[in-house]
C-alpha cells in the first residue's frame, strides 16, 4: 500500500526526495542541484510517495506563484516503480491538496516526452515548445475544480 504525504523542507524525507530527483531527473543530464537552488525550495510544498517499507519512491514540488496558482516542478517516480500509475496518483493527491489550500490553477513546464501523460491528466498545452535544461519542454496548465 502506497502512502502520500506532504513533507517539510529540510527534513530527512525532503533530502531523500532531493536524492531521488537528482538520480532520476538531473544526473542523466549531467546536472546536480546547487545549495542555492535547494534553499529556494523552502517556501514550496513538497509531496513524497512511500512504499510499504516507508522508502520514498516518488516526489513532487509545488511553488506558490500567487494565492490561486501553483507551479508544479520536479515530478519524479523511482525508475523501478515507473509504469504502475504512481505518477497519476501523485498528481491526483497534489491536486486535491492544492484545492484544500484554495489554489485554482496548476502550471508546469514538462518534458516533451511526458506530454502524453499530462494530457491524459487534463493538462492543456500553453504556447510553443521550448528548450529547458537542454531538452524540449512544453508549458501546461490545469484549472482545478472549486
Amino acid at each position: 500500500m502506497l502512502e502520500f504525504r506532504v513533507i517539510e523542507h529540510n527534513s530527512k524525507d525532503y533530502w531523500d526526495t532531493v536524492h531521488l530527483r537528482e538520480l532520476v531527473l538531473r544526473q542523466p543530464l549531467g546536472m546536480r542541484f546547487s545549495s542555492e537552488e535547494l534553499e529556494l525550495e523552502n517556501n514550496s510544498y513538497h509531496i513524497a510517495v512511500y512504499d510499504e517499507t516507508q522508502k520514498i519512491i516518488g516526489a513532487a514540488m509545488f511553488v506558490p506563484l500567487s494565492s490561486t496558482k501553483l507551479k508544479m516542478r520536479q515530478v519524479v517516480v523511482a525508475e523501478d516503480w515507473q509504469g504502475r500509475g504512481i505518477g497519476k496518483e501523485l498528481i491526483e493527491f497534489a491536486e486535491n491538496f492544492a484545492q484544500s489550500k484554495d489554489y485554482q490553477l496548476i502550471e508546469a513546464n514538462v518534458r516533451q516526452t511526458a506530454m502524453g501523460f499530462y494530457e491524459s491528466m487534463n493538462y492543456q498545452k500553453q504556447g510553443k515548445e521550448f528548450t529547458e535544461v537542454g531538452i524540449p519542454h512544453m508549458k501546461v496548465e490545469k484549472k482545478l475544480n472549486s
